[in-house]
């Protein structure tokens, strides 16, 4: 006896061609409702599914293939399945479905009854049936996917493996047509963006169920998030928690770079260490507070323009203060920052990887000069260190024992960074004499260590790895400067 496909197929096409397919290399056809009517007007033979449910449809057509006896055809494995083998009871190896196209009403309002209509319940349960028990049965996710499950079966090609990634995406099929349905049903319900990075894109803000991290945030003052707020918003954070294992720690971001990071003894102490690095770039960028924000940090802000102000939570005093101001966003968040994978879309495809995780306990790392760090250095080294992981790459954190006294960030080669580091410090009127430096990269040549000696740099952190770490250690030397090798790269893009 041949094996069995069931097919259920909201759009038809390319379906005849590929049952016509199976049926040459004998398959036995089931289909449900217009499915099964389609193959037979085709001159399919083709057993309809209310011959294993005893039901046509319920509900004007709404349950057609929600029923134990096909999901037992579907999932059963192992003994199971020999056992309905032996007693004649029908199995399926193959599950092709196409579900209702959702996406072409998804921009309707979401109270418009058609979005309902054609959210697919039985298609999107029979594929995930059949991915689970991807060992027994091929699942076929889309019409798009009906040519290729042809030729792999003509070529006896249907291996586990091969399987697996059916089943693999399979999955994806199932989570990115809830995502979309998800995403229409939620709008006016979540935080609304105007628009994307700019102002010609469309853009929204989706949080996971149960609410968690910014999802459980609360907007105490103003309107709700930009696409930019929430980006810097995630970085600033990130950063200040990390920092705040020395003291309370404030972070001044923009563009996804921190301007500023700085550590205290009160919100106040730590908002001025971070605020004296750079006094025109935080313009319209974000301020985060690792501990609760008071009166005097909330009266310090007056007359400085930012977007958005968080913190684990604000004083009676901040918020009166703070509720005065019409433009600056204030979010309480929760406290922690609990890393999970990081995903970026890329054309036709999404990069996943587990977060860089936090400094903490990197150094002290491998000192490779005659001279070793003084404990102060030490101190300011970790300092830059924490920081430089949150700086796109190339980067370079010039800090002391109080925070960031220049970043450089972004730039295509690592000289340029610290020469921007090393100018703002300079527009600041501050002074990098006796100040430590941090490398997000190895350094190849001597060139940054020349130039950090000549700005009375006295320390240095970086990766090494480099086949030229000599050359750096030699000049390091030359100059009476320590570094150390924490043998771990930071790279932000």
């Amino acid at each position: 006896m041949g094996r069995h496909a069931l097919l259920s197929c909201f759009d038809k096409s390319g379906v005849s061609e590929f049952a016509s397919s199976l049926v040459r290399m004998g398959w036995v056809l089931h289909a449900s409702g217009g499915t099964a009517e389609y193959l037979g007007a085709a001159g399919l033979s083709v057993e309809p599914t209310e011959n294993i449910t005893g039901i046509v449809s319920l509900l004007g057509g709404r349950v057609k293939t929600l029923h134990p006896d096909l999901y037992s055809a579907i999932l059963a494995a192992g003994e199971d399945r020999e056992e309905m083998r032996r007693q004649g009871r029908p199995l399926i190896d193959l599950v092709a479905v196409d579900f209702y196209p959702f996406g072409d009403v998804a921009g309707l309002p979401p109270d418009d009854g058609r979005l309902a209509e054609l959210i697919d319940i039985g298609g999107p349960s029979l594929v995930r049936a059949a991915a689970k028990n991807w060992r027994h049965v091929i699942v076929a996710p889309g019409a798009w996917s009906f040519p290729h499950v042809v030729e792999i079966l003509e070529k006896g090609l249907d291996d586990d493996d091969w399987r697996r990634g059916m089943a693999a995406r399979a999955f994806d099929a199932t989570s990115r047509y809830d995502l979309g349905i998800s995403t229409s049903l939620e709008r006016g319900l979540s935080p609304g963006l105007r628009y994307g990075e700019n102002p010609h894109q469309a853009a929204c803000v989706h949080f996971s169920s149960p609410a968690v991290g910014f999802g459980a945030a609360r907007l105490l003052v103003g309107e709700s998030l930009s696409y930019n707020n929430y980006l810097d918003a995630d970085a600033a954070w990130d950063l200040a928690r990390d920092l705040s294992r020395r003291g309370v720690a404030a972070v001044l971001l923009k563009h996804g770079n921190p301007c500023g990071a700085g550590l205290g003894g009160s919100p106040l102490e730590a908002f001025e260490a971070a605020w004296r690095a750079d006094m025109v770039s935080p313009y319209g960028g974000v301020l985060a507070v690792s501990s609760e924000v008071d009166g005097p940090l909330a009266s310090r802000l007056k007359g400085l323009f930012l977007e958005l102000l968080i913190a684990p939570g604000f004083s009676g005093e901040a918020l009166e203060i703070l509720s005065k101001r019409r433009k600056m966003r204030v979010m309480a968040v929760p406290g922690g920052f609990e890393q999970k994978a990081r995903i970026r879309s890329i054309w036709g495809a999404v990069l996943v990887q587990e977060p860089d995780t936090s400094t903490a306990g990197e150094l002290p790392g491998e000192v490779k000069t005659r001279r070793h760090p003084t404990p102060g250095e030490m101190e300011a080294l970790e300092i830059g260190w924490t920081i430089c992981r949150s700086v796109k790459s190339n980067a370079i954190v010039v800090s002391d024992g109080a925070g960031a006294l220049g970043v450089g960030a972004g730039q295509m080669n690592r000289v340029e960074s610290l020469e921007l580091a090393l100018k703002r410090i300079g527009r600041a009127g501050l002074d990098a004499r006796g100040a430590v430096m941090a490398s997000d990269g190895f350094l190849p040549f001597r060139d940054c260590v020349d130039m950090a000696a000549g700005a009375g740099i006295t320390a240095i952190v970086q990766p090494g790895g480099s086949i030229r770490d000599a050359e750096s250690i030699a000049a390091a030397d030359d100059a009476n400067i320590a570094m150390i090798f924490t043998g771990r790269r930071h790279f932000r893009h």
